[in-house]
């Protein structure tokens, strides 16, 4: 009991933090009177040509007397002349945009010669664009976990499943984690969409792979945790697929029909959590038994995790090479590493680097150290070491 009421009280404080950072995002920066004016100003003389700081100077007395409104106008507010460059209008910039992304640049600078506060703008931090990409940093670091998913995870997996010289049933042992590659691919794929040009769809589309990468990871370990590959758990199996799914297909439902923030945060989070409990069991349950076998043979040490991992990707080698019974601790040092990274988000700060630099850029750049440093590779050594020797026992025993 509590075990269960320290955990609520954790969850509610996640909860409570995110709730706090979706109010954020009525940001400050929309509702200067400087940001206004630059936009109108830029608006006006780019996109329909009307030279209104003349006329108003030309008329001003009149336009006073009758009640007309009156339009700050500054002289040394410079913008891009019509038609836009071509890379620009490839990736969707209009005038319009263009002028609230200028002012926004604008608007910034200048409270930054003031040493006043940098604001957000639309829930965005005002970024330096580059070749018309809004945040150049984010999509950099979203190719890079693209790129190590792909190479390190999608590659390996689908060259073991194609091997004709293994076990068709241990082949099939690798299913689930193919799935988890190949979703959080095309999730990789939407972030970069989405940070190249943030449009409703694009934000969308981003978010509901990022709830399909977490949902389909956390089938894959409890699949894993509870034994669902024994042919005996086929019904268990199905039944928890299928609630998954239904689970996926209520959350997109739900997010189409009502976008919430806090909502999707909030079961990103839970799911999340209960996908590192899973991740902590199976450690646990792996570290008993390589535990238990070390006590029955003092003199024989299991080594054959040395044939999965490269010692060039993987986190403090001189440890987790000395026995299976320390490497099945690996994915703890990765999780770990991970929540770390997950807390740039909470303790945010206005981009650095030249204003291209942001906590959520630094969050996906903390995100490719486990697909790179051997997350993949424990995957893979536990089926062969782990799983396949379960299956194998249990057909054993079936035989006999």
């Amino acid at each position: 009991m509590r075990l269960a009421n320290y955990f609520n009280s954790i969850l509610s404080s996640l909860f409570l933090v995110l709730s706090f950072l979706t109010l954020a995002l009525a940001s400050p920066g929309d509702d200067l009177y400087a940001f206004s004016d630059c936009i109108y100003q830029c608006e006006q003389i780019t996109c329909r040509k009307n030279p209104y700081n003349l006329i108003q100077e030309e008329f001003y007395q009149e336009f006073l007397d009758q009640g007309v409104e009156i339009h700050y106008y500054n002289p040394n507010w410079e913008f891009i002349k019509m038609p836009l460059p071509f890379f620009l209008r490839v990736l969707g910039w209009n005038c319009e945009s263009n002028c609230d992304y200028q002012c926004q640049r604008i608007i910034t600078n200048e409270r930054y010669k003031n040493n006043e506060e940098i604001y957000q703008f639309h829930g965005k931090w005002p970024f330096l664009r580059v070749f018309g990409i809004q945040e150049f940093f984010s999509v950099l670091m979203s190719l890079g976990n693209l790129y190590v998913t792909y190479k390190y995870g999608f590659k390996k997996i689908l060259k073991i499943i194609n091997n004709k010289n293994l076990p068709i049933l241990l082949r099939q042992q690798f299913y689930n984690i193919l799935v988890v590659t190949i979703v959080t691919m095309f999730a990789w794929i939407a972030s970069t969409v989405f940070h190249t040009r943030d449009y409703p769809i694009t934000e969308h589309l981003d978010y509901y792979l990022a709830g399909a990468t977490i949902l389909s990871s956390f089938h894959a370990l409890g699949a894993r945790l509870f034994e669902f590959y024994k042919q005996d758990k086929i019904l268990y199996r199905w039944s928890f697929t299928i609630i998954c799914i239904s689970a996926y297909i209520y959350h997109v439902q739900r997010l189409y029909f009502d976008w919430s923030y806090t909502y999707n945060m909030r079961a990103n989070i839970f799911v999340g959590l209960c996908q590192n409990i899973f991740y902590c069991l199976i450690v646990f349950k792996l570290y008993c038994k390589y535990y238990n076998l070390e006590q029955s043979e003092p003199t024989k040490v299991n080594l054959n995790h040395l044939n999965y991992l490269n010692f060039k990707r993987i986190i403090l080698p001189s440890f987790y090479s000395r026995s299976s019974k320390l490497y099945t601790l690996y994915p703890l040092m990765l999780c770990t590493i991970v929540i770390m990274g997950m807390m740039l988000e909470i303790f945010d700060f206005p981009p650095i680097c030249f204003d291209l630099v942001d906590t959520h850029s630094l969050w996906h750049l903390v995100t490719i150290i486990p697909a790179y440093m051997g997350w993949y590779d424990w995957l893979i050594w536990d089926v062969f070491e782990n799983v396949w020797d379960d299956l194998k026992k249990s057909e054993t025993k079936k035989n006999e």
